[in-house]
């Protein structure tokens, strides 16, 4: 009798998982996503290599002793050190939806936040949390995140991508959240891997301390609403570096984006090729994913 009920209650669960991945699938910006064209991963390579830069960089250095940031990651594996940088960096800046402060670097982030109480958007939130990133030796890049929306983008979300060398791979870093995810068997996630695991229905595990303000975050409406409606188009930095994002007089930036195969490019804020009196962008376009995710 008592293996029938542990056959039983096995059974209900799996239905019950079933059910909520169902579930998971018929919410709006899921299906929508799951609409969107496969990647085209035979596509040459048109645009130039992402580079990072060196944690021996004056200004990262000075970012690094700084914030006693060796501290801040102490001792462990990778992702151990990475984790603890980004609950710190996420304590030192919440979010709020505001101007973007001129120079765009962590230094001047954590900063502005200690005299003026004011905190950042997820876009420069991102900026910040690459530089400690790059501070302490990680391969980092900020990805600025929209939806399939057309002819004008809607919304947006900026997080990063970190690459674990020990699981020669990217995962998924949302300081804004302090937020990461990992899969049924407790590995780590990138952002594509997120990105597919929605469209699927395969479990993704939010970690237990992402929160908004210190309000737990919920991963139904962050994964399943939130972030599937702004996984569709993905943009990085060609050069992933201190002050990457600051405007200066004549700087050209430049970018690359991935969409899948046949879509169309809205027209989104500072991340189209543009000529303007004070900067100059250069945009490139990929379907191919593989090539968008190579290891550094």
């Amino acid at each position: 009798m008592k293996v029938k009920l542990i056959i039983i209650a096995c059974i209900l669960f799996i239905v019950a998982v079933q059910v909520k991945a169902q579930s998971y699938r018929d919410f709006a910006h899921v299906k929508e996503l799951s609409k969107s064209a496969p990647y085209d991963n035979t596509e040459r390579q048109t645009f130039p290599d992402f580079t990072y830069q060196s944690l021996s960089n004056p200004q990262l250095s000075a970012l690094r002793q700084t914030f006693n940031l060796d501290s801040v990651a102490g001792k462990g594996s990778q992702t151990d050190r990475a984790i603890r940088l980004l609950n710190w960096f996420h304590n030192q800046v919440p979010h709020q939806d505001t101007l973007n402060i001129d120079s765009l670097n962590a230094m001047s982030v954590i900063s502005f936040y200690r005299s003026h109480k004011v905190g950042q958007g997820c876009y420069v939130l991102s900026i910040g949390m690459n530089d400690v990133f790059l501070a302490m030796g990680f391969k980092s890049r900020s990805v600025i995140c929209f939806s399939d929306a057309y002819p004008v983008a809607h919304g947006g979300h900026v997080v990063n991508a970190l690459y674990i060398d020990s699981l020669d791979k990217w995962i998924y870093i949302d300081p804004q959240e302090n937020a990461y995810m990992k899969d049924e068997k407790g590995v780590f996630l990138s952002i594509e891997e997120v990105r597919q695991r929605i469209i699927d229905g395969r479990p993704i595990i939010l970690n237990s301390t992402a929160n908004y303000h210190n309000v737990p975050t919920k991963k139904q409406d962050y994964v399943y609403t939130f972030l599937a409606e702004h996984l569709y188009r993905m943009i990085c930095p060609v050069v992933s570096e201190y002050n990457s994002q600051t405007i200066t007089p004549g700087k050209v930036f430049t970018y690359v984006e991935l969409l899948p195969a046949g879509s169309k490019d809205p027209r989104a804020d500072r991340f189209e090729t543009s000529t303007g009196k004070k900067y100059n962008v250069i945009t490139y376009h990929t379907n191919n994913s593989s090539l968008f995710w190579k290891k550094p």
